[in-house]
């Protein structure tokens, strides 16, 4: 008789592989859901400051007690509104309209930004291409830079007159800076073994400071534009509520003359309106201009 003596091999009975779990939301939703919901908490926060400056200055309790909390001196969300009406039909008071002095504000902001900043970048290329040059006159550009700017309005209007040229050169003074500090930044962060290469292949210094410091120098200046333009908008307007320039600042200048809470408060929503687009603007422009620096 044979016997079978092959092994026997247990059989264990298989098991239900479980579902695999899958992401509730995909990274496109998750990313369109959170625009949504962020959509909704800045038009919550937004709404409720209206109604909380509409509102609580009419409470005769908190607008005896707190002077931030009465109409007649921050006016309200109905009467500043009506008055940026009154502004934009020039329907106001002696017929005011609002254009021609928010034409020559935004007309010294673009110009003095643009040339600050091409000025700015100029100095700071220069200045990068030459260690020793930028050590002698860096202690003397941090200190020009440390002056307070309506310190030297003054200077401008004396040397300009209270006109649109007073306000640019106020602009070109603050903007410089910006760009110059940028510029030399972006033309010194250039790795050294980089140089070194370029000059083992027999560049100049021109050549270097042309094709290797120059691209890296507009790319940290472009990067500044938006910045740029709130300073240059905020200069302006300083400019032309000091000395009389007729502007924006001058329309600021009147309602306090007038003790006029509610022009005051037009005004600023205008330019908060005006500088806002204009920082968009100017960001995608930056983004445009700078469209190949990819960030992570």
């Amino acid at each position: 008789m044979s016997s079978d003596l092959s092994p026997v091999t247990e059989v264990t009975p298989a098991t239900p592989s479980e579902p695999a779990t899958a992401e509730p939301f995909s990274p496109g939703e998750k990313k369109s859901r959170w625009r949504t919901y962020r959509l909704l908490i800045q038009i919550t926060i937004g709404v409720s400051f209206l109604l909380a400056w509409q509102y609580l200055p009419e409470i005769d309790a908190l607008a005896d007690r707190y002077k931030f909390l009465n109409s007649f001196f921050i006016s309200s969300p109905l009467e500043t509104a009506d008055w940026i009406w009154k502004l934009v039909a020039g329907t106001g008071t002696n017929g005011i309209t609002l254009w021609p002095y928010l034409r020559t504000t935004i007309w010294a902001s673009l110009v003095g930004v643009t040339i600050g900043l091409t000025m700015g970048a100029l100095a700071g290329l220069i200045f990068s291409n030459s260690k020793k040059l930028a050590e002698t006159i860096r202690p003397f550009i941090v200190l020009a830079n440390s002056v307070p700017r309506v310190a030297i309005i003054p200077i401008f209007v004396v040397i300009a007159g209270p006109t649109t040229r007073a306000s640019i050169l106020s602009v070109i003074a603050v903007v410089f800076f910006l760009g110059f500090f940028n510029a030399l930044q972006g033309g010194s962060s250039i790795p050294e073994r980089m140089l070194d290469n370029a000059r083992l292949l027999g560049a100049s210094q021109i050549s270097i400071m042309r094709t290797i410091r120059l691209p890296m120098v507009l790319s940290w200046t472009f990067a500044a534009v938006p910045n740029a333009i709130s300073f240059g908008l905020i200069v302006a307007v300083t400019t032309e509520l000091l000395a009389g320039v007729k502007g924006m600042g001058q329309l600021l200048q009147t309602s306090m003359v007038n003790a006029n809470a509610d022009l005051t408060f037009a005004v600023i929503v205008v330019l908060s309106v005006v500088g806002l687009v204009m920082y968009g603007a100017a960001t995608v422009l930056r983004d445009f201009l700078l469209r190949w620096d990819v960030k992570s």
